[in-house]
């Protein structure tokens, strides 16, 4: 669901070519995702530090690395969901292919646009339950945080859950952050972990060490899981 005052479209003029695939990939493309994943078990954890911080807040952010980000436009469908995607080409087609799972893209990155986005996100979090941001998007490195998200926590004063998202078996793509494409009838961990507070300020060192904080329990919830499960990612 579309929230009043926020940005969901993309402000660049597509070419003849590029409105075509728009049109036609997102369809495919998220057809073929719910056909695969529809056969994918999917089991969650940790639960219990979503709802604490619901009914204690009404809101939280979610924190999840590039990686995960396909795989958690299923697990997480029809909650409306809200994520952050350029107004780029692959920031568009992302978007679209987000919205035929019920999630809904607001408009800026973490690099080019950033200081939008999180206004457009501080925005959302305001409206929505969860408010997704992956922290290492759009071009890494790999698993490191980039300051948005402790940036967004200063500003909407929410706690910050990770949320790792682990097909057991799967074939990763070359791509920097080696996607996961699962294998059908595989199982999927999706793990939400201890909540991390806000930064008492918005001033640099604060937001750095909430940063590393999210940073370190995202990737402490990923390797718990890929060691339990002997998952080579």
């Amino acid at each position: 669901m579309k929230l009043p005052g926020i940005t969901y479209d993309s402000n660049r003029n597509f070419s003849a070519i590029q409105r075509t695939q728009l049109l036609l990939i997102p369809p495919v493309v998220s057809s073929l995702m719910k056909l695969l994943l529809c056969t994918c078990r999917l089991e969650v954890r940790g639960r219990e530090h979503v709802d604490q911080v619901v009914n204690r807040h009404g809101h939280t952010l979610m924190a999840i690395w590039h990686e995960s980000m396909a795989v958690a436009c299923w697990a997480n469908s029809g909650r409306n969901y809200h994520t952050l995607t350029s107004h780029s080409f692959d920031g568009e087609l992302a978007a679209r292919v987000a919205r035929r799972f019920g999630i809904e893209a607001v408009r800026g990155s973490s690099s080019k646009g950033g200081a939008e986005g999180l206004r457009q996100l501080q925005l959302a979090a305001q409206q929505v339950d969860w408010v997704g941001f992956t922290l290492d998007g759009p071009r890494g490195p790999r698993r490191v945080a980039k300051p948005g998200i402790g940036i967004l926590a200063a500003r909407t004063q929410l706690p910050v859950i990770p949320l790792a998202i682990v097909p057991l078996r799967a074939k990763r793509l070359h791509s920097w952050d080696r996607i996961p494409i699962p294998f059908p009838f595989s199982r999927v961990i999706s793990a939400f972990g201890e909540p991390i507070a806000p930064p008492a300020s918005d001033c640099k060192d604060d937001v750095e060490q909430t940063r590393l904080a999210v940073e370190q329990g995202l990737n402490r919830l990923h390797e718990q899981i890929e060691d339990e499960f002997g998952v080579v990612a």
